[in-house]
């Protein structure tokens, strides 16, 4: 009988196996995850597969195999802003929360895309009225008043008809069609409205001239021979932007303003922004009926309240109306009296916001808004 004193092929195949199994047993932990799962997979021929990945959907990964160690981190779905509530330093400076304007549908209800634009310009938009439709909601869901809707469409009352076309104007106020004579500053005049607003909003510089049949936006002009509705507080005396008495109105909170009233190329903000930290109280800017409340919007919910977020609505006894938005808390209710500075409710981040602050606006009877004389 022959003794080999050299092992079997298959011996040493068995013995470099195991040694090989014993060496990765044994490597510390902090070897890299990839070693042993390059290891196994020229050993074995295997394919490893992330468990939310399907072997029938390879395109979704991109072909790429991720380990312990290369799988992509999550990421977290909260609003930054929103893990920060508490923070009574969380201060954020909003520039662009409240620029209202029709240039596209992304803040419209999506039962509005069934918009045409008018053949006049592309930011007029034609809207066709559906059942249980009434101008207050139209005006309300597009950002503008009543009377804008009234004045372009020449509707003298508040009946409208299933099927009818609107044209819907970018902003509050009233459409021009230039003429031979116009300049700028006649039309101001003619519809009360600020030089400026016209110019910012039509994108119109300096030496620039009108053309004859050009259109132009006047924000928050108005048609004068229009006479405003009785008002809740039973006074309708109010039909123009004629400037309020100084002194009429009080800052409402506490500090800078972040955003300034006026125009902006193609859009408009309808009042100005207060930045402060959440809960700073909020107070009535003068005396009168509050006529709107809006509640229990919650922070990120950006469509609540139609963008304002918590709102309240104050009718004054000169026929204006002031509006606070985006608000922490309310704490006044409809039909209650207030005087003027009164705690009405508290500074929030709900509606069409990027951080806590205060959205003031003073509207005039027939719907236009005035520079916040605060």
């Amino acid at each position: 009988m022959k003794i080999s004193l050299f092992p079997k092929p298959y011996i040493v195949k068995v013995s470099s196996f195991f040694i090989a199994i014993s060496l990765i047993a044994g490597t510390p932990l902090m070897v890299n995850a990839g070693f042993f799962s390059d290891v196994t997979t020229t050993v074995f021929g295997g394919e490893q597969v992330q468990a939310n990945e399907t072997t029938d959907s390879p395109e979704s990964s991109n072909n790429v195999v991720h380990n312990s160690q290369t799988i992509p981190l999550l990421e977290t779905s909260i609003n930054p802003d929103l893990k920060n509530t508490n923070k009574s330093e969380d201060i954020v400076i909003v520039q662009n929360d409240s620029f209202i304007y029709n240039d596209g549908l992304s803040e419209i209800d999506v039962s509005l895309l069934n918009l045409e634009k008018s053949p006049l310009s592309d930011q007029i938009n034609v809207y066709t009225v559906k059942e249980k439709d009434t101008l207050s909601e139209i005006a309300e869901k597009f950002n503008i008043s009543t009377n804008t809707i009234r004045w372009e469409n020449n509707i003298s009352g508040q009946t409208i008809s299933v099927g009818q076309k609107l044209n819907i104007l970018p902003v509050t106020g009233v459409k021009h069609i230039v003429k031979s004579g116009d300049t700028i500053s006649k039309i101001a005049d003619k519809y009360e409205a600020e030089i400026e607003d016209i110019t910012i909003f039509n994108g119109i510089s300096n030496g620039d001239t009108l053309k004859l049949g050009d259109i132009i936006f006047v924000p928050n002009g108005i048609i004068k021979s229009v006479v405003s509705q009785p008002t809740s507080s039973g006074s309708g005396k109010i039909v123009s932007n004629t400037k309020v008495q100084s002194g009429y109105y009080i800052r409402p909170a506490p500090g800078p303003i972040t955003s300034p009233y006026g125009s902006r190329k193609g859009g408009f903000h309808y009042g100005i922004d207060i930045g402060n930290k959440r809960g700073t109280p909020v107070v009535a800017a003068a005396s009168g009926i509050v006529v709107s409340v809006v509640s229990g919007c919650k922070e990120g919910v950006r469509s609540c309240g139609g963008r304002y977020g918590n709102q309240i609505v104050i009718e004054h006894l000169n026929g204006t109306r002031t509006r606070y938005s985006h608000l922490s808390k309310v704490s006044v209710f409809v039909g209650q009296q207030v005087s003027q500075g009164k705690q009405i409710g508290k500074i929030g981040n709900t509606g069409r916001s990027t951080g806590p602050h205060l959205d003031f606006e003073v509207e005039n009877a027939n719907g236009s808004k005035m520079r916040p004389p605060v």
